[in-house]
C-alpha cells in the first residue's frame, strides 16, 4: 500500500515537473503513467522486485 502511495506521489511530481518545464501536457501524462507502471509493487517490477525473494 505504501509503495502505491509513493508511486502516485512521484508520478504527480513528474507530471508537474514536465508542465513546469514547458512540455506539452500529454508528455507529462505519459511520463506519469510510466512512473506509475514502474513503481507499483504489485506489477512485479520496479520497486516491488526486491521483495520477491528471487535473485
Amino acid at each position: 500500500m505504501i509503495g502505491i502511495l509513493i508511486a502516485v506521489v512521484v508520478a504527480a511530481l513528474v507530471y508537474f515537473l514536465c508542465v513546469a518545464l514547458g512540455l506539452p501536457a500529454i508528455v507529462g501524462i505519459v511520463a506519469a503513467i510510466l512512473v506509475l507502471l514502474a513503481g507499483i509493487p504489485s506489477g512485479g517490477f520496479g520497486m516491488g522486485r526486491g521483495r520477491t525473494g528471487r535473485i
